[in-house]
């Protein structure tokens, strides 16, 4: 039986206090070259490494335990080169930015705005003779579709649901240590099959493989990149072989996501996501020149999975799981303990790239507000949907905001759920004590304006005014109409992509410059944020270990939860939430 809003349990900390985050995947463009071939052009991974040394300059860094193109900040966050080493050397490629684990949505945004004006302050500074650009959009002219992931810490199973959760993390537990055990030998012959070819192809391997030489530094090539100077035939058979070996796991995987971890937050979480997308959608002009809420919105096409195995695209993502449990598996054998935890990181991949600060902060705060709904038990006027991926993409192509979609509650259209949601949302915390409310009221009233900025266009589609800035789909759809409806595809599409670019020749920076209300947090913040994470945040002890250690002699990696200190051929790990 469902507990009512008058029944429910008391929160077990202060409401929206939960830790979160962001990654966000920014893509890189050089502006003004329509003369040059991509051969003329410079790749992925030159562009990664000067942005990556502007921001060196900006404030201490250290590479990733696991990833040395990977760069942990001392504001917290770290930087990581979203590129198959396979396209290393073409042009474009995306930076990947995550913000530190905050409490609050508001420092969240605070973490996520310094993190936009600090890789725009780094392209600028990396320019040099090309002009180099950042797109914080979730789809590029091809159609290719990116953008950010929300994270929260959430209890993923109660009651007997969390014996069986348990249960299946020590049998993968189990089949991770049995995976390695078996992959070692297939491994041993892929080095050795790189070192043949290594070998015999010696006198020419640096002119005509750079990729495979060690860098400046004097780093040898990572693993990813050796494989990848394997034949084609090679790699195929080297990565069945090792995909098999993992299938076991992967099947397991596959179970505890679709169909254990995190089940009462998908059943009653997934119609905010999918109705949210009239507020916080990007939009997008695909190629057949149709507008969309959201182009993230449209390449969905699975509730729950790993993300990026098969190609699937999910709502909710798990592929820090595979990754724990495949990828990783020789060096995080030991941290796979932390699995057994009631509260894990519940990862939301339908999510947009915003621009509006308003739009950004709603998205998240609402989510969070919604979490400790579900875990209070006040979810009686929520709303489940039967098949979210067609509602979705149903509610994603209509931007005049009239389609309904089937819920339990009825056909109802996006912005009806949406003050569904608001309205429990309302009530839930004027009957939580003042002392525990925490940022609530404010995200009931930024939630509030939202909705009533894009019901006010739904009304009347001429009342466009109250949403720029603040709705990007709607602020994105009024600036391409204004050239007019012979404007050809290219043209509306440069308008659709320079919305999002982060420099003051930005369109919607140019809009933003003509109304500073649109700013929710303060330049002396923001500023603040770039060099250091809040002090409540688990982020600043690592904050500080690289800011202490960055630019000794000793040898410093990180990770999230912990950082290897390597220092007179001693090396000693430090947790960092001990």
């Amino acid at each position: 039986m469902k507990a009512s809003s008058s029944r429910r349990r008391v929160p077990a900390r202060r409401l929206v206090s939960r830790l979160l985050g962001m990654e966000t995947e920014y893509a890189t463009l050089i502006l003004n070259q329509p003369q040059r071939i991509t051969a003329d052009l410079p790749s992925s991974t030159e562009i990664y490494t000067q942005i990556c040394a502007a921001i060196g300059r900006n404030q201490p860094t250290v590479p990733g335990v696991f990833d040395r193109d990977q760069m942990f900040l001392a504001s917290g966050g770290a930087v990581t080169f979203e590129t198959h080493p396979s396209l290393h050397a073409l042009p474009g490629g995306l930076i990947e930015i995550a913000t530190p684990e905050v409490t609050s949505p508001d420092e969240l945004l605070a973490c996520q705005c310094s993190i936009d004006e600090l890789v725009a302050g780094a392209a600028e500074e990396a320019a040099g003779q090309w002009d180099v650009r950042i797109l914080k959009n979730s789809t590029d002219a091809l159609g290719h579709v990116y953008g950010c992931q929300e994270n929260y810490e959430a209890v993923v199973a109660s009651g007997v649901w969390l014996c069986v959760y348990r249960f299946c993390i020590a049998l993968l537990w189990m089949l991770q240590l049995i995976s390695v055990v078996i992959s070692l030998p297939v491994l041993a012959c892929a080095f050795a099959f790189i070192f043949l070819i290594r070998f015999r192809r010696k006198p020419t391997l640096d002119a005509d493989e750079p990729s495979a030489a060690p860098d400046a530094s004097g780093n040898a090539p990572s693993a990813a990149i050796l494989f990848e100077t394997l034949p084609t035939w090679a790699k195929a058979m080297f990565m069945g072989l090792l995909r098999g070996i993992h299938l076991p796991t992967v099947i397991v995987l596959r179970f505890v996501v679709r169909h254990v971890a995190f089940r009462r937050q998908r059943k009653y979480l997934t119609a905010l996501l999918v109705s949210r997308v009239a507020l916080c959608g990007a939009g997008d002009l695909d190629e057949d020149g149709c507008y969309r809420l959201s182009p993230k919105a449209m390449a969905i096409d699975v509730v729950a999975d790993m993300g990026g195995y098969r190609g699937e695209r999910p709502i909710y993502v798990y592929g820090h799981w595979l990754a724990q449990f495949c990828e990783r598996s020789f060096l995080s054998l030991g941290s796979t303990k932390a699995m057994f935890a009631r509260r894990q990181r519940f990862q939301i991949g339908l999510s947009d790239s915003n621009l509006s600060e308003l739009a950004e902060y709603v998205k998240f705060g609402s989510v969070s507000l919604v979490l400790d709904m579900i875990e209070s038990g006040a979810t009686n006027e929520f709303v489940t949907i039967s098949r979210p991926i067609t509602a979705l993409h149903d509610i994603a192509s209509d931007w005049n905001l009239v389609r309904r979609v089937m819920t339990s509650r009825g056909r109802l259209s996006a912005l009806e759920i949406q003050r569904r949601y608001l309205k429990a949302a309302k009530r839930f915390v004027d009957e939580t004590p003042i002392r525990d409310r925490g940022e609530a009221a404010l995200v009931i009233e930024r939630w509030s304006d939202l909705v009533n900025v894009v019901s006010a266009f739904r009304r009347d589609s001429r009342n466009v005014t109250p949403a720029l800035g603040r709705v990007d789909w709607l602020s994105k759809r009024w600036m391409i109409d204004q050239l007019g409806q012979g404007a050809q595809w290219l043209e509306r599409k440069k308008t659709d992509l320079r919305y999002h670019e982060l420099s003051p020749d930005g369109y919607f920076q140019k809009l933003a410059a003509t109304n500073p209300s649109l700013a929710l947090i303060a330049l002396e913040r923001i500023e603040r944020r770039r060099r250091s994470p809040p002090a409540d945040s688990p982020a600043a002890k690592r904050g500080w270990l690289i800011r202490e250690f960055a630019d000794s002699g000793d040898t410093v990696t990180a990770e999230w939860s912990y950082a290897m200190l390597r220092a007179g051929g001693e090396t000693k790990r430090i947790d960092f939430n001990a």
